[in-house]
């Protein structure tokens, strides 16, 4: 939901009403996961994808019924629907998806909690008496969306962070494509006159200190994401432990063969062991015969998603 809510609160402040089409359930093969959300303003502008295109047009007018006054309604989409080739899922999938009319005030919590990095959740009532109904509610433990009864919770986490060591044309990539990723963007070098906004424009954070220093008072955890671009011993090796000593679910560290055995060797001396070590994707990325920066930021980013989706 995150990438429609800037767009949201805008319609809404603005004054026009908007309906929303939530993601809640999918069964088999489906485009997104539950928790996707569509919006159709009273003027027509829609935001947001749910299926790619599948099943959007029939969506649009579901949203249009009810800015049009019609009750908030779950509905259902299949390859087994009798109109499958007009408003199915080619891909074999059933999705369930709540369309109502979004709550301006609701709305304009969840982008401000956007905008602040805050967690909250979504409370959303999709069947039953009091369907429609929307609250913002404070996470419980929860970080997936869920459907429990009659109540969609859907949890807006503060985004991913990535940590992208080393003011070089890899990590100017790297931050761009981490981006893309959703992840909330920071590069870090010791050398304040190659860390520029004109060297760096895309990252939501610069900063100039020991690379090591910031990472062990940075924030971390298991979403992290943990690239070392550095390519040099006195900044790699420090650097790589602190790492190793956070819940970082992804660490990798750019380097050839040689390189990254010469690493290995200085970390063991250290007293990292076969255990931590194998936590370090070395070389970074996956092994696509990637040369250029844009190159190896496509490499990373899909040995990211890979370790995120356990494929």
């Amino acid at each position: 939901m995150r990438e429609i809510l800037e767009t949201l609160a805008g319609w809404t402040a603005g004054g026009l009403r908007a309906a929303t089409a939530t993601l809640v359930k999918t069964e088999r093969s489906a485009p997104r996961e539950p928790g996707a959300v569509m919006a159709v303003s009273e003027r027509g502008d829609v935001a947001g994808s749910l299926t790619g295109g599948c099943v959007e047009p029939a969506l649009y007018e579901e949203a249009r019924a009810v800015l049009a006054g019609e009750p908030a309604r779950l509905v259902t989409y299949g390859i087994a629907d009798e109109d499958a080739f007009e408003v199915g899922l080619p891909c074999g999938g059933t999705v369930h998806v709540f369309v109502a009319e979004a709550d301006r005030e609701i709305v304009r919590e969840l982008a401000a909690a956007a905008r602040l990095e805050e967690p909250v959740a979504l409370s959303l009532t999709v069947s039953g008496p009091r369907a429609g109904t929307q609250e913002l509610v404070t996470l419980d433990g929860r970080s997936e969306p869920v459907l429990e009864g009659d109540v969609f919770f859907l949890p807006l986490l503060p985004r991913r962070r990535m940590y992208v060591f080393g003011a070089v044309d890899h990590a100017a990539a790297v931050a761009r494509v981490g981006g893309l990723l959703g992840y909330q963007v920071t590069v870090c070098d010791a050398r304040a006159r190659f860390l520029t906004r004109e060297r760096f424009p895309e990252p939501d954070e610069l900063v100039v200190a020991w690379p090591h220093e910031f990472l062990q008072e940075a924030y971390v955890d298991e979403r992290t994401a943990i690239c070392v671009l550095t390519h040099d011993h006195k900044f790699d090796v420090p650097l790589l432990q602190a790492a190793l000593a956070s819940p970082a679910g992804y660490i990798g560290a750019l380097g050839g063969k040689k390189t990254n055995a010469d690493r290995e060797e200085r970390l063991r001396a250290e007293g990292v062991g076969d255990e931590e070590l194998a936590r370090i994707h070395a070389p970074i990325g996956l092994d696509i015969g990637a040369r250029t920066p844009e190159e190896v930021a496509v490499a990373v980013a899909a040995q990211i998603v890979a370790l995120r989706r356990r494929a």
